[in-house]
């Protein structure tokens, strides 16, 4: 049987208040916010006293380290993901880019979210994978790629949600839709996508690199223990929250959406009296993209907000943050699920196949749109007939 390896660090309550301690009358430590959770720490085994030069009488508190091998394989295995995810990001964005049918505003806003999820995913492998070998001022600009490219992916997101949340609304109310010019619309859609990413990573550099902040502001503090934030308590303000806010206005909108759908789904059932067959098909047809779409957008969402989640509950409760290795490796492949629901259904496939097959020069039957039950392309690409009920 081996011992445990185990590590001291030195408690610094002048400087920072998670080290913060009391030492009472039985000689043990009352520490009230270390790891963001009160603890007692007993003499000779969780902490001791030592002179220190300069400093004079320092606690040190022991800690048993995580076993390297074990913390080494996780980050490996994640760090593998993130790097098998790239590719597939890749080629979505590639499948959507050369195929006319699905450049439109939807298509595009996933293609920017796929691209800032690729750089994100690269750029934290590479920091999982050689953190310790980078120099500082290369790990701390990592950090801020990292930070807004995460930030965006979630923006980008949000506008699939309020474009889903927007057609499904015009759809249900019966009206005649007339569309925001799809230039005119990516172009709001751009500037709030990347227009508060672009502020909070400004407020984060301030912040972080100029030296005339006081240090009692909660700052980044990126690269002085890794290539991202200190801890999570400064990954609060310029990460976890603006993050949460997206997260819960997407949740409203996802809610909004099914509501809508399902009374929807009711309101087709009276209708059917007063319809025609071939009315009361292309009813139900809509009916089934709308929902299709939905539910691949509302797993889109849970792909990519359920992790955040899992961490936000780790910090809280003071939990390992390895408990989560299941949903990190399930985020880290999100581009092999993004591909296989974005690329791989029908019909998109066989549109990609299609301009595929046309590029090479070989002539191929296309597809028609009408007779398709799994995609939302004919609203997405703003088929005006359809929002008029003709």
């Amino acid at each position: 049987m081996f011992n445990e390896a185990v590590f001291r660090y030195m408690l610094h309550p002048e400087e920072s208040n998670e080290d913060e301690y009391y030492l009472l009358m039985n000689g043990s430590i009352f520490a009230p916010r270390i790891d963001h959770t009160p603890v007692m720490l007993m003499p000779g085994k969780d902490y001791c006293m030592e002179v220190v030069p300069d400093l004079g009488l320092r606690a040190l508190v022991c800690f048993q380290d995580v076993p390297a091998q074990t913390a080494d394989t996780r980050v490996t295995v994640y760090a593998c993901g993130l790097l098998i995810s790239v590719p597939f990001l890749i080629l979505t964005i590639a499948a959507y880019m050369i195929t006319p049918r699905l450049w439109d505003v939807h298509g595009k806003a996933l293609c920017h979210y796929c691209g800032c999820l690729a750089l994100a995913f690269t750029t934290l492998a590479i920091t999982q994978l050689a953190g310790a070998q980078l120099p500082l001022q290369v790990c701390v600009s990592i950090a801020f790629v990292i930070q807004f490219s995460f930030v965006a992916c979630f923006f980008w997101l949000n506008v699939m949600c309020i474009e889903i949340w927007s057609l499904v609304r015009h759809h249900v109310k019966q009206r005649t839709y007339t569309r925001v010019q799809p230039k005119t619309l990516f172009f709001y859609y751009s500037i709030w996508a990347w227009g508060v990413p672009a502020a909070l990573i400004l407020v984060s550099m301030v912040m972080d690199l100029s030296p005339t902040i006081p240090m009692t502001y909660v700052k980044p503090a990126f690269g002085s223990e890794s290539c991202w934030f200190k801890s999570d308590a400064e990954a609060m303000p310029y990460f976890y929250v603006p993050v949460g806010l997206v997260l819960l206005v997407n949740m409203i909108l996802f809610i909004i959406t099914a509501v809508r759908i399902s009374r929807y789904q009711q309101e087709l059932a009276l209708r059917r009296l007063a319809r025609n067959q071939h009315s009361d098909r292309e009813d139900q047809r809509l009916f089934r993209r709308l929902k299709r779409v939905f539910i691949v957008c509302l797993v889109l969402f849970f792909l990519m907000g359920l992790n955040w989640m899992m961490e936000l509950i780790s910090w809280s409760v003071g939990g390992d943050p390895f408990d989560w290795t299941a949903f990190d490796l399930v985020n880290a492949l999100q581009g092999v699920l993004i591909f296989g629901l974005f690329v791989l259904r029908r019909p998109i496939r066989d549109f990609v196949w299609h301009r595929i097959q046309k590029i090479r020069g070989i002539n191929t039957t296309e597809l028609d749109v009408g007779s398709m039950d799994l995609a939302l392309l004919p609203v997405i690409n703003g088929d005006v007939r359809t929002f008029n009920g003709s």
